[in-house]
């Protein structure tokens, strides 16, 4: 995010050693006598816990090994897989693993200690291809070859939920981030939770050592119960978190801001509970709290949608229209009153289906927060047209142009 931005953002038999590879792009530079035009793929599939996995590019065997293209791999078993192109190695990481592999050789290291290659790397199409036998074995995946289906089937523990850069251990707890460069993956802490459904992550950074991470947690049937837990990470460890729920309507919590002050512009990173909003520094110290329902007015769970030096934006969960709060005077405005009108207002007031509350969603603020901008797609247009609206916190003038 750029800081000085007019708007705030928001994995055998004896028959068979199978083994998947991994792919990356590579110069012609680094072609090796192990460089080989790729064979047909002759309709080779791949399972991950029973689930067909359909790569990007094919997978094909080269005596005896399965290979199947880098991302994919990566993809497939959860990891992060990166190449370094100028010492012509790749790097896999995963909590508590690190796996590294020079092109041209047949010996790897598994933590720091040598391990051999059931098969070599290979170079096709100026891609590398890294055997994933030993990925899967090095993060307890078991790998077999059906030959009378061709396929490649992988069971993994499911010890981990994964998401992009971030694993969390479903039974230990354990939250672990990756960092830049192939660096080994980090354990911040644990996270205080009780998992019960669908797990989802998301959260937002000033920097790799300032950064929230959201683990969300949609359970329930049909899945109307939403649970947040949000952990501001200092240095690579937890040092706050907090748990938000929701009910039928989940909006993800605003965890990043910044806002202009005479001696530049400052960012800040946000947790709340859906009740005290905390914000931290730079530094990794709490320097604001905020008392959501004391400053809306309503006894409810709220979401952070939008927040600036001198405003909030919030949406309370149960009766759902989206409030701004001005820290200036700590006055109140319920959005839609001044931004809806006609049978759009009207909806606002009474709908219930699927909840409550109206359709308005916080987009940022100008400089001076002076000016908000709100997005809104009218649920009673058949046309899928969205409208910008700004909204002078000062005066109250409202002004609509298109969205295209």
């Amino acid at each position: 995010m750029l800081r000085k931005s007019r708007l705030f953002s928001l994995v055998s038999t004896a028959a068979l050693a199978a083994a998947i590879a991994l792919s990356v792009p590579v110069s012609a530079s680094a072609a090796v006598a192990s460089s080989v035009k790729a064979p047909a793929s002759d309709g080779i599939k791949v399972t991950i816990n029973g689930s067909e996995y359909k790569p990007k590019l094919a997978p094909f065997i080269d005596n005896g090994t399965v290979y199947l293209p880098v991302r994919d791999t990566g993809e497939l078993l959860g990891t992060i897989v990166t190449w370094n192109a100028s010492v012509k190695a790749a790097v896999m990481t995963y909590p508590e693993l690190t796996v590294r592999l020079n092109y041209g050789s047949t010996v790897a290291t598994v933590n720091g200690k040598a391990k051999e290659l059931s098969a070599p790397l290979k170079s096709v199409k100026d891609r590398i291809y890294i055997p994933l036998r030993f990925f899967s074995e090095a993060i307890g995946a078991d790998v077999r070859w059906n030959p009378s289906t061709k396929t490649v089937g992988i069971t993994k523990p499911d010890d981990y939920i994964s998401g992009g850069h971030i694993w969390l251990n479903r039974k230990t707890g354990d939250l672990y981030i990756a960092r830049p460069h192939g660096q080994s993956v980090v354990n911040v802490g644990k996270l205080e939770s009780d998992i019960k459904g669908h797990v989802s992550f998301g959260g937002q950074g000033i920097d790799s050592h300032n950064r929230v991470v959201t683990v969300l947690d949609n359970y329930g049937e049909p899945r109307i119960h939403y649970d947040a837990y949000s952990v501001f990470i200092h240095d690579y460890k937890i040092v706050s978190q907090k748990k938000a729920s929701y009910f039928q309507r989940y909006e993800q919590n605003l965890s990043y801001y910044q806002y202009y002050d005479p001696n530049g512009w400052i960012q800040n990173l946000v947790l709340t509970d859906g009740r005290m909003m905390t914000v931290f520094n730079e530094e990794g110290q709490a320097v604001k709290e905020y008392d959501l329902p004391a400053l809306a007015g309503k006894d409810e769970n709220y979401s952070v949608l939008g927040a600036g030096e001198k405003f909030l934006v919030v949406r309370p969960n149960r009766t759902g229209f989206l409030t701004l709060i001005n820290l200036e005077d700590n006055s109140t405005v319920e959005l839609y009153e001044e931004l809806l009108s006609g049978k759009d207002l009207e909806y606002a007031r009474n709908n219930d289906v699927p909840y409550q509350g109206d359709e308005l969603k916080f987009i940022g603020a100008e400089w001076t927060e002076d000016e908000l901008y709100f997005m809104y797609n009218s649920p009673l247009d058949s046309k899928d047209q969205y409208i910008r609206i700004m909204y002078n916190r000062n005066t109250g003038q409202v002004t609509e142009s298109s969205m295209n």
